[in-house]
């Protein structure tokens, strides 16, 4: 009759330990006997059922009276291990046979066999690697894709629209685009009288051209400019300055300086209004260093007259009428205003004599004469003669 231990947690445990005791001879057992023929030592191959019982109803654990007995390998039966069919036991199964891999002992096999697996290992890290690259260059192409153009087609075409809409609004005043103009201006240098006004447009180049009283270029030695406006670089002996505003309003001056005149020339500048001097002729009542002599020495060298600015500029006033030229182009016409003729006309007027005249840079002169039928004029030498008569017509 086996001793009977009540059961409690310190028996407990130790019956865990002695089981898994047991569990680790048996192993030792199994793998002893190949270990043994090797080495000539006799180790035990069998070990005595080991049986755990439970007591069932009354909770208590039955232990061995004697210890398994040991053999020699001779006489050792095959290694089994009976399990354990109480109701409260532990069933242990067979442990399967020891058995050992088998390796080849032939140098150069197995160099080969190395070789293989290191080309195997190697081709497998190169195709992970172009693997890894290829979803590397792909990510990398959406992402600067994403940064570069995040907008869609149709969000870049009324992106572009609407900019279009904005630039046009910002491009014109709100009355529209100003009207460009041509003037021609005589200058007058006596101290306290205003000077002339220019009108800029943000967008629009001025061209300012500096002639004497005969309508020939006056050089320009310096200019200065005040205000935010450009001025582009004006070429040693040039007439002609080209300014630009920067802003779409404001107000400054330009300063010229003439060559052989001490007195500089000042004008105002001022940009945003309704019109916009594209041309402006500055005419200097003076003679200047490249004058052209008159056949007839009667010139009248004055600013001020209003009239023959506006005729010379081919704006009549509204008083003006119109008289009939034959014998020439359209290029030279004449008016009556006040009981004066006065005749524009690109060539060289010799008879009748004339009280007056200007020129501009273009060649072309305003005669003021009396009341003459006839005209005699020089085309480039040759004499041409042309009958001015009075029109029922009136420019305006």
């Amino acid at each position: 009759m086996p001793y009977q231990l009540p059961v409690n947690k310190r028996s407990s445990s130790f019956s865990r330990s002695l089981l898994l005791a047991g569990v680790l001879v048996l192993a030792v057992s199994v793998a002893a006997p190949a270990r043994a023929a090797d080495t000539g030592v006799a180790m035990p191959t069998s070990l005595g059922p080991v049986a755990a019982s439970a007591a069932g109803q009354q909770g208590q654990v039955a232990y061995p009276s004697t210890a398994p007995a040991l053999t020699s390998p001779a006489a050792a039966a095959p290694v089994s291990a009976p399990a354990a069919s109480t109701a409260g036991g532990i069933n242990i199964p067979t442990p399967p046979p020891a058995s050992s891999p088998a390796f080849t002992s032939d140098a150069n096999q197995l160099a080969a066999q190395a070789e293989q697996a290191a080309l195997q290992a190697q081709t497998q890290a190169d195709v992970a690697a172009q693997k890894r690259d290829q979803e590397h260059n792909i990510q990398s192409f959406d992402k600067a894709e994403q940064g570069l153009l995040p907008l869609s087609p149709d969000q870049v075409r009324g992106l572009m629209l609407r900019l279009e809409q904005t630039q046009k609004a910002a491009e014109f005043p709100y009355a529209g685009p100003p009207k460009g103009e041509t003037r021609i201006s005589t200058l007058s240098l006596d101290p306290g009288v205003e000077p002339p006004q220019i009108n800029l447009a943000s967008g629009y180049v001025t061209t300012i051209t500096m002639v004497d009283a005969t309508g020939q270029p006056w050089p320009i030695l310096d200019v200065g400019v005040g205000g935010n406006f450009e001025v582009s670089p004006t070429p040693s002996g040039s007439h002609i300055v080209r300014v630009m505003p920067l802003t779409r309003v404001g107000t400054g001056d330009l300063s010229i300086l003439l060559k052989d005149l001490p007195t500089p020339v000042i004008f105002r500048l001022s940009a945003g209004g309704p019109t916009v001097d594209l041309r402006y002729d500055a005419r200097i009542a003076k003679m200047g260093p490249g004058a052209k002599i008159p056949l007839i020495s009667r010139p009248r060298l004055e600013a001020g007259d209003q009239t023959m600015t506006l005729i010379l500029e081919n704006a009549p006033p509204s008083s003006a009428t119109v008289m009939k030229v034959a014998g020439l182009d359209d290029r030279t016409r004449a008016w009556e205003v006040g009981g004066k003729v006065y005749v524009r006309t690109p060539l060289t007027l010799l008879s009748p004599a004339w009280n007056a005249s200007e020129s501009s840079d273009d060649g072309m002169t305003v005669y003021e004469i009396g009341d003459a039928p006839v005209l005699l004029l020089s085309d480039n030498g040759a004499m041409v003669r042309a009958q001015i008569s009075r029109d029922v017509q009136h420019d305006k």
